[in-house]
This record gives structure tokens, C-alpha cells and sequence, in this order.
């Protein structure tokens, strides 16, 4: 009898996880492609960027990050979603150095819209729980088109 309740809490578990591994797959692919930074809040202030100023980013296969800042050198790094969490999860990690801490957000995609919120804090700072606060940084980005 011990095993049927083991089984069914094996299957059970495998069950939840197998809906967040698909909206993670999904959302990975809707990421994947060039992003335009279209404007940022610090703070609860909204701070414009002018077009084709702001940067830009790249979500690449197997979890690519590049970073485009004008005039600077391209970072590479990686990232990781998770899809299931409420908000969801993000970490980027935009530095080539072993013992770089990830800036860990949260975000939302909608079609060629994406938001990202951070800590102001950076990598030093903990992830945001929603996309308000004093010390939270929201970011805005829009699909380049090719």
C-alpha cells in the first residue's frame, strides 16, 4: 500500500512541474531576438530614452545574453528564466567573470513588449516582488524588427 502513495506523490509533483517547464520553453523562445531599450523608471520616475540611444539586448540560444551599449564594448553573459513563479523570474548575468552574482528581476512579455524590473541595488540588491517601490528599476524594451 506505501508504494501506491509514493507513486501517486511522484506523479503528483511531476504533474506541477511539467505546466512550469512548458511556460518556461515558451517564454524562452518569445524572448529569443534583439530588444530595444524604449525607457526606464527609477524610483517611480519615467525617464525616456530618445530612439536608437538607449541600447539594445539579445536573448540567443542556449541562454545568451549580449548587452549593446553605445559606444561600449559588447557584454556577453547568460540568463535563466522561470516561467511557473509569480511574477516570473529573471537573471542576467552580464559579466565573464567566474564569481559574477546574478541581477535578479522579474518580468512580463507581452507580444513585442518586455519589462524587466531590478533592485537599484544591482546584483547587491534583492528581487524585486512586484514592479513598484523605492528601490526597484523598471526597464522597458521593444522587439527590433528585422
Amino acid at each position: 500500500m506505501k508504494w501506491y502513495k509514493f507513486a501517486f506523490f511522484v506523479f503528483t509533483a511531476w504533474a506541477a512541474a511539467a505546466p512550469s517547464a512548458a511556460a518556461a520553453d515558451a517564454d524562452e523562445e518569445m524572448l529569443r531576438g534583439t530588444w530595444e531599450l524604449e525607457s526606464l523608471e527609477v524610483q517611480g520616475k519615467n525617464l525616456p530614452t530618445p530612439a536608437g540611444t538607449g541600447g539594445s539586448i539579445v536573448f540567443a540560444k542556449d541562454r545568451t545574453l549580449i548587452w549593446k551599449d553605445p559606444g561600449k564594448p559588447e557584454k556577453i553573459g547568460n540568463y535563466t528564466i522561470d516561467a511557473g513563479k509569480t511574477p516570473k523570474q529573471i537573471d542576467l548575468i552580464v559579466s565573464s567573470k567566474a564569481d559574477s552574482k546574478p541581477i535578479q528581476g522579474i518580468y512580463t512579455l507581452e507580444g513585442d513588449k518586455l519589462t524587466i524590473a531590478f533592485s537599484t541595488e544591482g546584483p547587491k540588491g534583492k528581487r524585486p516582488s512586484n514592479f513598484k517601490g523605492e528601490k526597484v528599476m523598471i526597464v522597458h524594451w521593444k522587439r527590433r524588427k528585422s
